[in-house]
């Protein structure tokens, strides 16, 4: 058992896979609805399984996946870590290089996942039933609520390749999902042509153009962070929220489309969990506002509420 990363294991205190459970193997295939993700002219294909198997997989997460833990270079859907937790190991150094893996949890395949849950010591009939539960045409998909740890956990041997790597040679190393990152002092040059080996020789590809050098004279952006010198949210983004809220001030909550709504408190959750301090006055404004719109008769929504703010 590798032993390198695992934490306090223990097969004997498994609870047994209960009977309804191991039933929906045979038809897991066929009970996942797929459909297309846009994120502006990008397209993913999420396979969202039904809510019988939804609830099977969440069983077999709670009770047996999370007993497997993930790298410490792992920050992407383990509990207690974040973007910001990622981007945070990242501040002030003089070079940041990030890359992606293409088609992350697509490129997993089933025997890849069946090595993962052998570790369980299961009969070989339970394991090979609980692979066709998590998995869709061989392979992980996109949508299933076992997936993301399934991916850490068969990450691994990625992540303390590249984390041995990284600090022989003077590097940080952390891995969010599909984004890889690494910052440090020195040239960037060998630490990619290692990265292109080891990401090779674990089974992945690298994404075409997604591999991004930052010199501490750039903007340096991790997982959507700037960490030149301290975690915080681009311009951009900053401008953009406290336009949405003038915009609220001056327009009413009342008038403004609920979806549009959301779009505005997603925003300022998400600076208020980079930031607290820096953001308090604006969630503070947000919530006046929406008491006001809850004591108020319901209005028109308007349909042009987001303003455009230019990148720079």
């Amino acid at each position: 058992m590798p032993t390198e990363y695992m934490s306090d294991f223990m097969p004997t205190t498994l609870p047994c896979p209960p009977a309804a459970v191991l039933a929906l193997a045979d038809s897991a295939e066929q009970r996942y609805r797929v459909y297309p993700l846009m994120s502006g002219s990008k397209r993913r294909w999420i396979e969202a399984p039904d809510q019988e198997l939804k609830t099977a997989q969440r069983w077999l997460l709670d009770q047996w996946l999370y007993q497997l833990a993930p790298t410490d270079a792992a920050h992407g859907f383990v509990p207690g870590r974040s973007i910001v937790s990622n981007a945070a190991r990242h501040v002030g150094c003089a070079w940041v290089v990030t890359a992606d893996l293409r088609n992350f949890f697509p490129s997993i395949g089933a025997s890849r996942v069946a090595q993962v849950l052998t570790e369980f010591e299961q009969p070989a009939d339970v394991t090979a039933a609980l692979v066709r539960l998590v998995t869709r045409r061989q392979r992980l998909p996109q949508g299933a609520p076992t997936s993301p740890q399934l991916a850490n956990l068969v990450a691994r041997r990625l992540d303390l390749r590249l984390l041995g790597w990284a600090r022989r040679s003077g590097w940080n190393y952390t891995r969010y999902a599909d984004d890889l990152t690494f910052s440090g002092a020195d040239n960037p040059r060998p630490l990619l042509e290692a990265l292109k080996q080891i990401v090779r020789d674990e089974g992945f590809t690298l994404a075409p153009g997604k591999t991004h050098m930052m010199s501490h004279h750039q903007r340096q952006v991790v997982t959507g962070m700037v960490v030149n010198e301290r975690v915080a949210l681009p311009k951009p983004h900053r401008r953009l929220l406290r336009a949405m809220l003038y915009r609220l001030e001056t327009m009413g909550v009342d008038k403004v489309d609920p979806q549009q709504l959301q779009v505005v408190q997603g925003h300022l959750a998400l600076a208020h969990f980079v930031d607290p301090a820096r953001f308090e006055a604006e969630c503070r404004a947000l919530a006046t506002l929406l008491r006001e719109a809850s004591s108020s008769p319901p209005a028109t929504a308007s349909s042009s509420f987001v303003p455009a703010v230019t990148k720079t």
